[in-house]
């Protein structure tokens, strides 16, 4: 049957492109490893023969590793490979590292579920054992040898076990270290190759004793920080790129969810399609993900059981899938219609994958352009750089191997991730970014060019430098891949770039030894071909193409796309006819709430930690007392950059280990006098520099400690190490005022530095904390308070002090089981993730009813500006930026850390707002269907009963819910129960620019959005969920799933359980029979809490400054009430609250 056939210039194009293809293979082929140099690594032995060695190796230590499960995965030190190719070149560097050096092994485990013991071994390509590591336990008994037997039993192990000859190694006398375990000495001992450098870099061999046996060992290259730190500088770069290129792709991204849904309203496109191809990508990235099942294992947790570890990776897989899928769905809906509209000519997408569309002559031009576009891309980039390479391009050599296809189904890697990545970024990046991109700005040259170089610079992250090469390569490729889309389809596009991704796996498997592996790449690459080979047979068979007139984009009804809503201006002046008053019983009750409410917040006093805190100083003082004492030190503060910031080191397991042993009370005078836990740090830095000073000031402002950060090149002495602790005592008695005798030195490490030896030392009070109120047979079962110190060169620093509590105490609370993980994790999330996601496919499915056309955009769009300003607010006056410059690594240019704090402030203003927008959007929609729109009320031109009714409902809701945490917290004294973890009560914003600001912008954007979730949660029930038995079923989940994880065991569960059943009553009744649909009243209540409680944090502190933002909270909150009380009492719709919004 004669069907539609190619015309001649249709054949000269697709000839053309075959020979590009062509002569791009080939030239990949005889020049990819000169562009790309591949380190090969010489198997000696397999992965079986390699935990046979393993396993042989922990026998011969008289160990028993029989019942224990097993892992084994390939690793490789890339710090050390990368610095061995940057600094001797790759000549040099693949010597080295198949001869001398062992930069990659087979790394083998060694567990079983919930025991702490395990083993580690490393074997290398050759079959030699070149690490060991035997983790137990704290406080597992075994021998205190003195140095010398300690050394003498680690040159035997390395001599007898390891069968090296020591003579080819020197001992480091200063690196040998002692660490005092409760029940036994622990040593660690450092040799480095004779006469070696790798440029700078010294290879080194460290073996530890537990005891008297054998610990652990390890060999490494010692990479110099010098290189280190550059490096990072340098690849700091690239990520600046990739962080900049996010900019683009949200608002991509957004721009595409914004018109598919507005198509939706208008039944313009289709998510079914969308949704099925999102449930394709899901499940082969969620196969993929179980295919590496081995490689997840050996990164298992023994705290957790090996069940709820299952059940967590799986959940991780799954939700990963549903991530990516979530990526092509919800682009697809508003980039069809606009590609449609833009190609009419082109066949529907649709249609493509069809029978009809598999014979048809553009998906056989498509076929033939994809796959010789793919072709000639990889050899272009051999191309770029082979050339690029002599400008100063570098990119790492890659490896022979990867555990990533080394897999049972290795097949299932390249198909996953070529479809993932073809799906996701060419209908993002192509099938909408081109249309919508040349509507916008009416060129489409730069509707090529933009999203193909937003696309490019995704990807530059990869270590290729210099930072922005990967950008260029990409982006040139994605100016071509518009191109073609422009005159081949999206179908050429998609093609291509699956064939490329899938390519890449394939070819390492079919160079792999394996027949397996080898066939594997061959299916991969068979996929790319499979839709080409079906329409030459075809073609062959039917003797032409099928017609395919009734496929194109033209032959369905043409969409008529604005981008511009027309909804919202028409529905901007929703008033609402009326609203029902309060009783004057429910207001009786509130002044109720109100008076008993503000008694038990008054009378009842529950103790936390963190009460005792009084702050004499501010940030600013401190800042003025550090650069005092950086001036005694002839430092001069004004030379560096600096960070004030209020730092909170208690340990939630040590707060929890010492209340349930002396009490909230003891533990609060622990930390006030003994161990400081609240101090304020002033760090000064300079740019790119490693040496930094940090001033650590105690609340009262007084001196606790200076910390000094040197480079580890720079020069200073050579204390050994009784030296070094004379010199640390000597410190402590003069500065401290230590009295050394009830305290033992329990840890001692020596660091040998180019130029200098540092030396850090820890002691141990003898008196256990808690020995007088909890006694105990054995005082190692106790908290103890320790001091640590460093000595650099000779120089005294970086005191501090902490308190060490029982590994075997934290390890059960960090334990978690099935229970745990399903009650904690399982549950919330099903809860949160099901409610919402119904709630919102049910919004976005009837975005075309009369409901949701009834929004009033406009109204909710003013309502989410003041979300802007409070974010703005908190951004400004909080402490964000302080906290970004006190965790700045100086191995980063400091420009790339203000950028990436603008970044930041950038994506997260549109997700705050746009979020708060959406849940106000789903309540009136909700609301609508529920109680009728009518009903449904502003916050402006209101009756003077809604503001007095909002008015009773914030300060008597506030001040009820005040009252009643006061009460559960007092009421929970008398029902002790072991908690998981306990926090610390010293306020959030004392480090703040202007506490006032910060506090009254986090108010604003937390009572907003609480008030939307609210309301879009309660008019959601009220509309879809009738039935009270799942309402009473939802309840409990909901309180469950606030409970969190944070509980100990039954008692501590069920107590928080029941807390929360409390309050989540109390809000149930409260918006049932209260708030009713005055969500001015629940605004009104969350900012009213909100703000009492940030005044009470300010007022309660001695500090003048604080004092006066406290004021200045009370006084925002005044004028928070004051707004509702003179619309109230003016009695008129255009009262002042109108004219205010």
């Amino acid at each position: 049957m004669a069907g539609d056939r190619l015309t001649g210039s249709d054949k000269r194009t697709l000839l053309l492109w075959m020979v590009v293809g062509i002569l791009g293979a080939l030239f990949a082929y005889k020049y990819f490893f000169r562009a790309f140099p591949e380190a090969s690594v010489n198997f000696q032995v397999s992965r079986e023969e390699a935990l046979a060695r393993a396993q042989k190796f922990v026998s011969g230590l008289r160990e028993d590793v029989s019942g224990y499960q097993s892992t084994i995965v390939f690793a490789v030190d890339d710090n050390a490979k990368v610095y061995l190719e940057r600094q001797l070149g790759l000549q040099q560097a693949n010597k080295l590292m198949s001869s001398e050096l062992n930069i990659w092994f087979w790394d083998v485990r060694f567990f079983k579920p919930q025991q702490e013991e395990e083993f580690r071994v490393r074997v290398s390509p050759a079959g030699q054992i070149v690490g060991y590591d035997h983790h137990i336990e704290e406080s597992r008994a075994g021998a205190s040898l003195d140095r010398a037997a300690a050394q003498s039993a680690a040159q035997h192990y390395l001599s007898t076990q390891l069968g090296l000859d020591l003579n080819a190694w020197d001992v480091l006398p200063e690196e040998a270290n002692s660490n005092k375990r409760p029940n036994r000495l622990d040593w660690d001992f450092t040799w480095e190759k004779h006469g070696f450098r790798a440029k700078d870099a010294p290879y080194r061999l460290e073996v530890t004793l537990q005891g008297q046996r054998i610990g652990g060992s390890e060999e490494f290259l010692h990479v110099p920080e010098a290189w280190r730190r550059s490096y990072q500088q340098l690849r700091s770069s690239n990520l600046f790129y990739n962080q900049i290129a996010i900019i683009p792709y949200v608002l991509l991204l957004g721009s595409a969810l914004w018109v598919g849904i507005t198509l939706t309203q208008h039944g313009q496109t289709s998510w079914s399609g969308a949704i099925k191809l999102g449930m394709i990508v899901a499940a082969l990235f969620f196969l993929m993900e179980l295919n590496q099942w081995q490689f997840e294992r050996a990164g298992y947790d023994t705290h957790d059981s090996y069940a709820s570890f299952v059940v967590l990776r799986l959940g991780i897989a799954l939700l990963s899938a549903l991530g990516t899928a979530l990526m092509v769905t919800l682009v697809l809906p508003g980039g069809e219609p606009l590609y449609r509209s833009y190609q009419p000519n082109r066949m529907q997408l649709s249609k493509a994958f069809t029978m009809r569309g598999l014979r048809s002559r553009e998906f056989f031009s498509s076929a033939v352009v994809g796959l010789a576009l793919a072709a000639g891309h990889i050899g272009f980039i051999v191309a770029f750089y082979m050339v690029g390479s002599r400008f100063g391009v570098w990119a790492p050599q890659d490896l022979n191997y990867s555990d990533a296809v080394n897999t049972t189904f290795p097949w299932i890697a390249g198909v996953a991730i070529g479809l993932m990545a073809s799906t996701s970024e060419e209908f993002l990046f192509r099938l909408f970014a081109i249309p919508f991109v040349e509507r916008v700005t009416k060129s489409r040259v730069l509707a090529v060019i933009l999203p193909a170089f937003s696309w490019s610079f995704l990807h530059s992250a990869y270590p290729q430098e210099p930072g922005y090469i990967r950008g260029i390569e990409v982006g040139i490729i994605g100016v071509v891949a518009g191109m073609v889309m422009l005159r081949w389809g999206i179908l050429a596009t998609l093609i291509w770039h699956y064939t490329v991704d899938a390519s890449l796996v394939g070819m390492l498997l079919i160079r792999s030894n394996s027949l397996y592996f080898k066939i594997s790449g061959v299916v991969v690459g068979a996929a790319a071909l499979a839709p080409l080979a079906l329409a030459c047979i075809s073609y062959l068979t039917r003797g032409g193409f099928e017609t395919a007139e009734d496929l194109l984009n033209r032959a369905a009804p043409a969409p008529e796309i604005a981008l511009t809503s027309e909804s919202a201006a028409a529905t901007s002046e929703v008033k609402s006819s009326g609203y029902d008053a309060l009783s004057p019983g429910m207001i009786a009750f509130l002044a109720v709430c109100l008076l008993a409410g503000g008694a038990l917040a008054w009378r009842l006093k529950p103790q936390s930690i963190g009460d005792y805190l009084k702050l004499s100083i501010d940030a600013r003082t401190a800042r003025a007392h550090a650069d005092q004492v950086m001036r005694q030190r002839g430092v001069d503060p004004n030379t560096y950059y600096h960070a004030v910031v209020f730092v909170n080191n208690a340990d939630p397991h040590v707060n929890e280990y010492l209340r349930g042993r002396i009490g909230t009370a003891e533990v609060n005078a622990i930390y006030s006098e003994r161990v400081p836990a609240a101090l304020w740090r002033v760090r000064y830095f300079r740019d790119s520099q490693p040496e930094e000073f940090a001033v650590i000031l105690k609340p009262d402002g007084s001196l606790h400690s200076v910390w000094h950060k040197l480079a580890e090149e720079a020069p200073g002495a050579s204390l050994d190490k009784d030296q070094a602790v004379a010199r640390a005592e000597e410190f402590l008695r003069r500065e401290k005022k230590l009295d050394l005798q009830g305290w033992s030195l329990v840890g001692d490490e020596s660091k040998k530095r180019p130029r200098r030896i540092d030396h850090t030392l820890t002691w141990e009070q003898g008196q256990p904390l808690d020995s007088r109120q909890a006694p105990a047979a054995n005082s190692q079962d106790h908290a103890h308070a320790r001091v640590e110190l460093k000595v650099l060169g000779d120089e005294v620093t970086n005191y501090r002090t902490y308190v060490n509590i029982p590994e075997s105490w934290e390890r059960q609370q960090e334990e978690r089981g099935l229970t745990r993980i399903i009650i904690s994790m399982v549950i919330p999330f099903l809860f949160y993730a099901g409610l919402g996601l119904t709630a919102l496919m049910v919004f976005l499915k009837n975005l075309r009813s009369q409901f949701a056309h009834s929004i009033p955009w406009r109204r909710i769009t003013f309502w989410s500006i003041w979300a802007l300003a409070g974010y703005l607010a908190v951004f400004a006056l909080g402490n964000i930026f302080p906290g970004a410059l006190n965790a700045y690594d100086t191995g980063n240019p400091l420009k790339l850390t203000y950028a990436g704090v603008a970044i930041i402030a950038l994506l997260g203003a549109p997700l705050y707002v746009g979020g708060i927008a959406l849940l106000f959007a789903m309540a009136w929609y909700f609301g609508s269907r529920a109680y009728g729109e009518e009903r449904l009320p502003g916050w402006a031109g209101m009756p003077a009963a809604f503001y007095r009714d909002a008015l009773w409902i914030g300060v008597g809701g506030a001040a009820g819910l005040f009252g009643l945490e006061h009460l559960l917290a007092a009421a929970s004294e008398h029902w002790p129960t072991v908690h998981r973890s306990l926090g610390t009560s010293f306020g959030q914003d004392f480090d703040a620019m202007l506490p006032f600001g910060a506090i009254l912008g986090g108010t604003v954007v937390r009572s907003l959005l609480y008030t939307g979730l609210v309301a879009a949660v309660a008019s959601f029930l009220a509309a879809q969920v009738r039935q009270t038995a799942l309402r009473v079923l939802l309840f409990l989940l909901g309180a469950l799933a606030l409970t969190g994880g944070s509980w100990g065991g039954a008692a501590d569960l069920a107590q928080q359980l029941l807390r929360q059943v409390i309050l989540l009553s109390a809000l149930a009744l409260g918006v049932r029979y209260v708030m009713r649909f005055n969500i001015l009243g629940c605004f009104l209540m969350v900012s009213g809490t909100s703000l009492l409680g940030g005044a009470a944090e300010l007022l309660s502190q001695p500090d003048s400054f604080y004092r006066a933002n406290g004021y200045a909270v009370l006084l925002a909150l005044v004028l928070f009430f004051a707004w509702p009380l003179v619309a109230w009492r003016m009695g008129d719709r255009n009262s002042a609250a109108g004219s205010l919004l």
